[in-house]
């Protein structure tokens, strides 16, 4: 059994985004490990940014708010992937009922001294016997035949629980997406009204002589950009919408809106309390109940190096003497030690095979998740410098140089290399924002825990416009 360790799959935590929006964001997810758990919604506030009044914008339908409760939700009761685990763990099940039956009773008839010479000619000299007899296991093979049945149905439950993970966090995933997506069509809507405000002022200073035409050709393609730019950006919105619903099933749903938004970050817990939970890790427990299960499978493989005892029980009739009699019988195999020794050794083998990948996968998971935390870590201080320090100052000197250009005391390519670099920062709060979430999905499916309450925020501020 296997678990997508760091990458992909390794399930999650969704979020919206609202970086050109200015939203507020509060996350809450519960342990994904639960059959009956689900991440409840999160909390926000949201703030739309202004109507551009160029009118490039894709045909505006009426959107439909899906939390990430809702999600989630939806995607456990109808995701199709899930459904075949139903039959999966009945199978597993049957083979747990299969594996404490007894041996069945078998009936035989034997018929001797038939068609041959006088005095035992046709039938006149036959010999009938009619017999029971039952199999009796020795060394305790039902027992362990029902463990390894058991062991091996707990391990369905495991690639169940691992496989709710992955596709848990796969829709995250895309709830993520759905999020920044949203927040690149509110900062390309930002970057057009940036657009259009330079290309007013430089129309006034063209009218007053201070600034040469080409100027307003310039902005006039700029702000053209910005509109195609837009566009994109809505495009890839639907397609996140649409990648979203498709993990419970439903096709060209193009309206989603995601009901949470990327921000504040929530706070994080302590790398010891992440690292404590390393036992609790889908895959770990997975490679446990694989070890459990394999020795299991030498118990029995040893077990069944005892032959297995056979009683019979029965009567004769004899139509030469016209007499009856009982026939009783007792069989046991002989060498049946010798012969199974190979299948010892191969369930031996298969052991220790699974108790060292047990250990090297308990150390890969515990360098994966203590990698996993610093980068975490290390994408919340990027954040939250750019967020808090890089950007307000950016913002101001872009106010300053937009000031300078109408006075003429700036020229138009620094207005324009402000206006991009401004956006350029604006983008990279929604990327960082989008990775925390992202990366936090991971470490959480990873170890099949959640570390982050709602509540847990650090960072109130809105973003401003």
């Amino acid at each position: 059994m296997t678990y997508p360790m760091v990458g992909r799959a390794l399930y999650a935590v969704a979020i919206v985004s609202a970086l050109s929006a200015g939203s507020l964001f509060a996350v809450t997810k519960q342990n994904a490990v639960g059959a009956d758990s689900a991440p409840k919604e999160f909390v926000l506030k949201n703030v739309e940014p202004k109507q551009s009044t160029s009118g490039a914008t894709l045909p505006s339908e009426v959107q439909v708010t899906v939390s990430l409760e809702q999600a989630l939700a939806r995607t456990l009761d109808q995701n199709p992937s899930l459904a075949m685990f139903s039959y999966r763990l009945r199978v597993a099940d049957a083979d747990v009922l299969q594996a404490g039956l007894r041996p069945t009773p078998a009936i035989s008839m034997e018929v001797e001294n038939v068609g041959g010479n006088a005095p035992y000619g046709g039938v006149d000299g036959a010999q009938v016997t009619v017999a029971l007899s039952q199999m009796i296991e020795l060394g305790g093979k039902r027992d362990l035949r029902e463990d390894v049945a058991v062991l091996g149905a707990s391990g369905e439950r495991l690639a169940y629980e691992t496989a709710r993970l992955d596709i848990l966090g796969e829709t995250l995933r895309r709830y993520v997406e759905l999020a920044e997506a949203e927040a690149s069509v509110g900062l390309a809507k930002r970057a057009v009204l940036l657009a259009e405000k330079a290309e007013e002022v430089a129309r006034r200073r063209v009218k007053a002589g201070a600034a040469p035409q080409s100027d307003i050709t310039r902005l006039t393609i700029s702000r053209q950009q910005a509109e195609l730019a837009l566009l994109h950006a809505q495009v890839r919105q639907r397609s996140a919408s649409v990648w979203l619903a498709l993990m419970w099933g439903e096709g060209r749903a193009e309206n989603l809106k995601a009901a949470s938004a990327l921000l504040p970050l929530p706070a994080l817990p302590t790398r010891g309390a992440v690292l404590a939970q390393v036992k609790q890790a889908p895959l770990l427990r997975s490679l446990i109940t694989q070890t459990r299960l394999r020795e299991a499978q030498v118990r029995l493989a040893e077990s069944s190096g005892r032959g297995d005892m056979t009683i019979s029980v029965g009567a004769r009739r004899d139509f030469l003497s016209n007499g009856n009699s009982m026939v009783l019988g007792l069989s046991m195999p002989l060498g049946s030690a010798k012969a199974n020794r190979a299948n010892i050794a191969r369930a031996q083998a298969e052991l220790q095979l699974s108790q060292v990948s047990r250990d090297a996968g308990e150390l890969e998971i515990l360098a994966s998740i203590d990698e996993m935390y610093r980068s975490l870590q290390l994408t919340r201080e990027a954040l939250l410098l750019v967020e808090q320090q890089s950007l307000p100052l950016m913002r101001q000197l872009y106010h300053d140089i937009e000031k300078g250009y109408q006075a003429g005391r700036y020229s138009l390519l620094e207005l324009i290399s402000a206006q991009q670099e401004r956006l350029a920062l604006e983008q990279d709060v929604i990327d960082l924002a989008a990775t925390f979430h992202l990366q936090r999905n991971e470490l959480e499916r990873l170890t099949g825990q959640t570390f982050f309450a709602a509540g847990d925020q650090e960072m109130k501020q809105e973003l401003n416009q």
